[in-house]
């Protein structure tokens, strides 16, 4: 084979790998967020007793932090387009009632899972790295947590 020719096909052949490298990594339809600076909340987590629900806020030097329905976390996080990328997030370790318990455990768990986010609304939308819909929280709220 002439140089020429070699040269045009490792050229394709690093092209093709250049797409399929990046193949997956649009994320779910809708909008990459504006997260820097702003807090969400689990609003679907709300107890009757109108409990703080699980919050998160993300500050503009890429930290984390927020309750997760008993506990304060904190980690990091980084935003490339829809992909977000967290932690490694830690928390607090006091005990509370078993009822939020189970919801901090759901929402540590959501977090460590979340590979995409996409705007919904004034709210956000997290995603798995399959583009599962994880769940959605809202811009957090003071007062009745509705």
């Amino acid at each position: 084979m002439t140089k020429i020719k070699i040269c045009a096909a490792l050229a394709a052949t690093l092209l093709a790998a250049g797409c399929a490298s990046t193949g997956g990594q649009e994320g779910p339809a809708g909008n990459a967020p504006e997260l820097a600076g702003k807090t969400f909340m689990w609003a679907e987590a709300v107890s009757e007793n109108c409990e703080l629900p699980p919050s998160i806020t993300f500050g503009a030097d890429g930290r984390v932090s927020g309750n997760a329905g008993c506990n304060n976390l904190i980690g990091g996080w980084k935003l490339e387009g829809k992909a977000i990328t967290m932690g490694p997030l830690g928390s607090t370790m006091k005990m509370c009632a078993p009822e939020f318990m189970e919801v901090e455990q759901k929402f540590l768990g959501i977090l460590n899972q979340v590979a995409f986010v996409t705007s919904e609304g004034e709210g956000i939308t997290l995603w798995s790295k399959d583009e599962e819909k994880l769940v959605t929280l809202v811009p957090e709220k003071a007062g009745n947590c509705k």
